[in-house]
């Protein structure tokens, strides 16, 4: 049922998720999520994946911290320990909070730990290079059937007690031997254990193999990101299921069942407002002026799109023609060049080029560079001390202060290893296997502060096959899948102004379907922005007593879209009867998110809302 709302707070229409959920023995009014993790390997970027996931209610502390103890634990719903530890003390710590009817998930746990997660340790290691979801469990309800990469090895267990999940099998396996995640009764409490290392791979499925750094491999010229791809590191027939999303969509099941244990978790959902999909748009300005830009300015302006342009000859634009579109709300950005080190870009001629673009976009035109396309995709491959590191290129942007990075684009013609990022046209999909932005990790684990966005909708892919109708196809295939079978993805189109005789039909029927699909686009600034008011939003005291629930939500940043909260539509078998937001009682909408309910509820971002949820008796 929705019920009008006050003036007095800015609401909008929510979504809403149906969890099987089991009682407890008493309520809890703790923090709800702790999250365990060490400065070393990947732990601290299980934070980005809740975040991502809107899980923005957890605490993040270290596996050594002196703080570590029974009494600690108890504050929390749920501990998640995200990195290995072999310390007898704090497993024995763990076991008892688990005992005592606490929440545990792990990923890659100590092989002594077995019997806490209903498992038993045998010789070797798993050479299984798949992952297979039991779609029949409340963990993997809705997820996909397909057999799914995993680009990390991991020990081998058999079931003891425990129930899986999921299993690591190869593509063509029918009889499943070693478990890859289990979930176990142990004592009063639960345990969920991910037996490979899950945030390792999130990385390495969205940012190719660290392995590459620094060499050339596809032949194409140029040493690029893409060259992180090759090798048959994708499986291009699962391009079209955002594999890395569908492995963090099935933590966040997990999360949501254990912690239903306790109370439900509001969390936030992943678009602008109630928006399932949103799309960007990009021009490298390459060598034109000015002139060369303003037709395609204008028909995009028609269509009541945005686009952001990355210049590269600034001289060749002025800064009355910049003022006259950013006032319109295009996005004048740069394009760096270290094309003639392309081949084997260096750490310091890389920086100085980003360096100087963002010194000279602000000289002539006081813009503050906040996102970045480079020429031809230049991608250092060497950290500033000289070693290979796959995501140096990332942490070159970070520290000159860019926000968002497109880098990442789906070229791989003329290849000497064929189409290896994936097919042309409806299919093409995301290589990365995801269609989320997320920030960049280095190979020892470390979060760099800069998002990742990948560039799916390229027009030289499809220029230089001469298919517009595929360049067209590859856009409306992501966004049905988005809309109509939650592989959610953001879009990202590629129109060159070189290109534009070629991309200007199927563009504009590409921003034809996402107005009539409702979906706006927008600069890439815009979704940096975005992006980063939704991570820094926090939620707080969340407590349930009896049948009523209520939260806090922080919003400490201003951006002209809604936040959108999300907070599951039932609990203990009992529906949401009315929510209140900062005293008065709010309207919402009931969704479906893969397979669970909510219920929606927008917010405008930047201030501080508190809410109360009662479910029917």
């Amino acid at each position: 049922m929705q019920k009008a709302f006050s003036a007095a707070i800015i609401l909008f229409p929510c979504i809403i998720l149906l969890l099987s959920v089991t009682g407890c023995s008493k309520d809890k009014t703790g923090q709800p999520i702790l999250l365990l993790a060490g400065s070393k390997n990947f732990g601290a970027y299980t934070g980005e994946i809740l975040k991502t996931e809107g899980f923005n209610e957890f605490i993040t502390d270290s596996t050594e911290s002196k703080k570590i103890s029974r009494s600690f634990l108890a504050q929390f719903d749920l501990v998640i320990l995200a990195e290995q530890t072999d310390d007898p003390q704090t497993w024995n710590i763990l076991k008892k909070y688990v005992r005592g009817g606490g929440n545990l998930i792990a990923f890659h746990p100590d092989q002594k730990q077995a019997d806490l997660f209903g498992i038993e340790m045998k010789s070797g290691k798993t050479v299984k290079t798949y992952l297979a979801i039991d779609t029949s469990s409340a963990e993997g309800k809705s997820l996909t059937g397909r057999r799914i990469q995993v680009h990390v090895t991991a020990e081998r267990f058999s079931l003891n007690n425990g129930k899986a999940v999921a299993w690591f099998c190869n593509k063509t396996d029918s009889v499943f031997v070693f478990p890859a995640v289990v979930k176990n009764n142990y004592g009063q409490g639960h345990t969920t254990a991910f037996l490979y290392d899950l945030p390792r791979n999130i990385v390495y499925t969205r940012q190719g193999n660290p392995v590459l750094a620094g060499i050339e491999k596809d032949s194409i010229p140029g040493l690029r990101a893409m060259d992180l791809f090759t090798d048959g590191r994708v499986d291009t027939s699962n391009n079209v299921i955002n594999q890395a999303d569908e492995q963090m969509i099935l933590l966040s099941h997990c999360i949501e069942r254990m912690s239903s244990n306790a109370k439900p978790l509001p969390r936030l959902w992943y678009f602008p407002d109630t928006l399932k999909c949103l799309v960007t748009l990009t021009n490298d300005g390459e060598f034109n002026d000015e002139n060369d830009f303003e037709p395609q300015f204008r028909d995009i302006d028609s269509m009541e799109a945005k686009m952001s342009l990355y210049v590269m000859e600034a001289d060749k634009v002025s800064k009355q023609w910049v003022e006259k579109w950013t006032d319109r709300g295009f996005e004048i950005s740069g394009h760096p060049d270290d094309t003639k080190e392309a081949k084997a870009p260096v750490w310091s001629t890389m920086y100085n080029a980003v360096t100087d673009k963002i010194k000279e976009i602000e000289d002539l035109y006081g813009l503050q560079m906040s996102t970045v396309v480079n020429h031809w995709f230049v991608w250092c491959g060497n950290n500033d001390s000289g070693d290979p590191e796959f995501s140096a290129q990332a942490e070159i942007e970070a520290r000159n202060g860019l926000s968002m990075d497109v880098n990442y684009a789906h070229y791989d013609n003329n290849s000497g290893q064929g189409h290896f990022l994936g097919p042309l046209g409806s299919r093409q999909g995301n290589f990365t296997g995801s269609g989320l932005p997320m920030r960049f990790a280095g190979s020892t684990g470390k979060i760099i502060d800069i998002y990742q966005h990948l560039n799916n909708v390229y027009d030289q892919q499809y220029m230089e096959n001469d298919d517009p109708e595929g360049f067209y196809s590859c856009f409306k295939g992501l966004m049905d899948r988005s809309l109509n079978n939650e592989v959610y993805s953001f879009i990202s189109i590629k129109s060159h102004n070189d290109e534009y005789y070629f991309s200007h039909d199927p563009l504009m029927k590409m921003l034809a379907y996402a107005r009539n699909n409702g979906i706006p686009v927008w600069t890439v600034s815009e979704l940096a922005d975005f992006t980063e008011m939704r991570d820094e939003a926090r939620f707080s005291r969340i407590s349930l007593k009896g049948n009523k629930m209520s939260f806090d939500l922080h919003s400490y940043l201003n951006q002209k879209s809604g936040l959108t909260v999300m907070i599951p539509f039932n609990y203990r078998e009992n529906a949401i009867k009315s929510i209140e937001c900062n005293g008065n009682e709010v309207a919402y909408a009931k969704r479906s998110v893969r397979g669970n309910d909510y219920a929606f509820l927008t917010v405008k971002p930047g201030t501080d809302y508190s809410f109360k949820v009662a479910f029917d008796n």
